[in-house]
């Protein structure tokens, strides 16, 4: 870590991430902190949308602000760091930390991110059946059902009675089942779901799954896993910067793991928007996996 005392590091704590990882973490990381006798700070969340603005109250501020959580937590501090000279760590303590998953491959300093509408992503986006999965999954959660069994009851219900899309694309029309943006390579908690993402060359990889009958999707999803969907005739692979969604009825938009829903859909790719904090994020990361705190 820069050891000057010019620098703060600022890690941004979902305690409750990863089944309590992220309170443990974050000991871990006070303990490696005061060993260096860098400038640091530890702050906890409590509920939704504090990240986001713990993030930006120091965005102008000589700071590198870490996200110690999952996916969503990231999302909140990407949201609130963006457009500022801050550095952003990612400890991914959460339970899936897709996004993690490609930048540990990344080569580079800086990140490209995406915005839809009004909110910016790092990950992925998406439109269709994965979508209202995870719509249905929140609306479960809130309703206390058990966290192990809420995305099994939902793609359960979702298999029955979802119905493919008629949906606008740039001003084509398209049947969709499912349709995602990607920055990153994974989502879903591994889904390999745009195998050639790369988080600085200025696009987007889409993948549109398009009309997909029932008794398809079992086979798709085992694809999907691998990463071998990309071969699959039903299956279109491609590169913009910029794309437009549209649809006479508003539809769920699952934005790295966050819920919005909209009849029309803005997509834009911000290229080299963030810059990562990538050495010292790797040394306390590494900690971490040898603790088990991280995979």
């Amino acid at each position: 870590m820069y050891l000057g005392g010019f620098m703060e590091y600022i890690f941004i704590v979902n305690p409750i991430s990863g089944n309590g990882h992220g309170a443990v973490a974050s000991q871990v990381i006070k303990e490696y902190c005061n060993k260096l006798k860098v400038n640091f700070k530890i702050i906890y969340t409590k509920a939704k949308g504090e990240a986001k603005n713990i993030a930006s109250f120091y965005k102008n501020k000589n700071t590198v602000v870490y996200s110690v959580g999952g996916d969503g937590t990231l999302n909140e501090v990407v949201n609130g760091l963006y457009n500022s000279k801050s550095t952003l760590g990612i400890v991914p303590v959460g339970t899936g930390n897709d996004f993690y998953k490609t930048l540990v491959d990344h080569a580079g300093n800086t990140i490209d991110i995406g915005k839809v509408n009004d909110r910016y992503f790092i990950n992925i986006a998406s439109i269709g059946l994965d979508a209202e999965v995870a719509s249905l999954a929140n609306t479960l959660k809130e309703k206390k059902y058990p966290k192990e069994l809420v995305y099994i009851l939902s793609l359960i219900k979702n298999y029955f009675s979802y119905k493919n899309k008629t949906i606008k694309i740039n001003d084509r029309e398209e049947n969709i089942t499912i349709l995602t943006v990607c920055n990153g390579k994974y989502y879903g908690n591994g889904f390999k779901i745009a195998p050639s993402a790369k988080l600085n060359n200025g696009m987007f990889d889409v993948c549109e799954v398009c009309d997909i009958k029932k008794l398809e999707m079992i086979p798709l999803i085992s694809k999907l896993i691998k990463g071998t969907h990309t071969k699959d005739n039903k299956v279109n692979i491609y590169n913009t910067d910029k794309l437009v969604i549209e649809s006479p009825i508003n539809l769920a938009c699952n934005v790295d793991g966050e819920i919005i829903k909209n009849n029309k859909f803005e997509f834009s790719i911000i290229p080299n928007a963030i810059e990562i904090d990538y050495k010292d994020n790797l040394k306390i990361n590494k900690i971490l996996k040898e603790k088990k705190l991280i995979k």
